[in-house]
């Protein structure tokens, strides 16, 4: 179709329009996983709900969101592989993530297991936006002053029980390469002290031009205390240094994976 080919290259900044049926096929199967699979999940998930446990609630969906990354690891016949191990924070903290395109999703729900930091975007994703509340992500709306203050608010109390993931690049980069780091969640990492757990991933550009074999690496790079830093211009330079150096040094790790079939 080629009004819907189209739409999905405007969407996808200039993906091809094959990438894009392939992002709408990842995507319905959680349709198809939520009656299979991860049904189990969602069941629990409901019931913790009705009982109002919400720390329950969160870690079935989030289970469940974890089944989902397994079956596009297993469909697209990926190896997925770690340099290091990953030990996320429980709570309290922003971890921080390179954002690439839009199968870093389940591969983040995977490896890291967190919920999510999301702007008020997700909102017109009706769906996704349940679910993604429902595994206990929280959306930052940064459209007005007012609704920045709440957001921070939200913020703090959700800190309390655990951790969300933070790309500080903004957007999908589509790429490689880290693309310099935004203002909005340095500054409120710096002025709230959230400390941040950085961590990174190597070879998901690769779904941009095939859709099978591909190899997926992550590495823990480790944490930063905002308490380190006299003004946040230095932690969004610091951690845009760290970020490009230790990627590097992961695409070498994931070439070398390749390399060996």
């Amino acid at each position: 179709m080629p009004i819907l080919d189209d739409f999905l290259t405007k969407a996808l900044k200039g993906q091809t329009a094959e990438y894009g049926h392939f992002v709408i096929k990842i995507y319905l199967r959680v349709l198809l996983l939520i009656f299979g699979k991860a049904s189990p999940y969602l069941v629990q998930g409901l019931w913790y709900a009705a009982r109002g446990k919400k720390e329950e609630r969160i870690e079935a969906f989030l289970k469940g969101s974890k089944v989902w990354a397994e079956d596009v690891r297993k469909i697209t016949k990926a190896n997925l592989v770690f340099f290091n191990e990953l030990k996320p924070p429980v709570k309290g903290h922003f971890i921080f993530l390179n954002h690439v395109n839009e199968i870093d999703f389940p591969y983040d729900c995977y490896a890291i297991g967190r919920p999510y930091l999301a702007n008020q975007v997700i909102k017109k994703t009706l769906f996704a936006y349940w679910w993604m509340v429902a595994m206990g992500s929280l959306v930052f709306d940064n459209s007005r002053a007012m609704s920045i203050a709440v957001s921070i608010k939200n913020l703090i109390a959700g800190l309390a029980t655990t951790s969300y993931i933070v790309y500080p690049e903004g957007h999908n980069s589509y790429s490689e390469d880290i693309l310099p780091i935004k203002k909005g969640m340095v500054k409120i990492a710096f002025d709230q002290k959230i400390p941040i757990y950085l961590a990174l991933k190597s070879g998901v550009t690769s779904y941009q031009t095939h859709r099978k074999g591909n190899t997926v690496g992550y590495m823990e790079v480790g944490f930063l205390n905002p308490n380190d830093f006299s003004k946040y211009e230095d932690l969004q330079s610091h951690l845009h240094e760290l970020m490009v150096t230790k990627k590097k040094e992961l695409d070498v790790f994931v070439k070398k994976e390749i390399e060996k079939g």
